[in-house]
């Protein structure tokens, strides 16, 4: 039960996160105020770093700026190396 309410909360927290880069990638192009990097980096922290990283490469957003990329890879690996601890504690006799 904990393990599908996880998937569920990554599953919606990632869509939330790539439509706001849907969003500010429409805004850069009409030239309208963006969606600050502070905001999508939070949003990726809580949980919606997989929509970020198909969102990136699926629209082409934000890949020419290596710190953010760099930012966005640091967070999906930091909840990587989480859950393998996480597991690696869970499973220790």
């Amino acid at each position: 039960m904990l393990i599908k309410a996880v998937l569920i909360h990554y599953l919606i927290f990632s869509i939330v996160s790539a439509l706001m880069h849907y969003a500010d990638k429409r805004r850069a192009a009409r030239g309208a105020r963006r969606i600050p990097e502070r905001s999508l980096h939070s949003m990726e922290m809580v949980g919606g770093w997989p929509g970020a990283l198909l969102a990136t490469r699926m629209i082409h957003h934000k890949t020419s700026k290596p710190r953010y990329m760099w930012k966005l890879y640091a967070i999906a690996a930091m909840h990587g190396i989480g859950w393998m601890l996480l597991f690696w504690f869970a499973t220790r006799p």
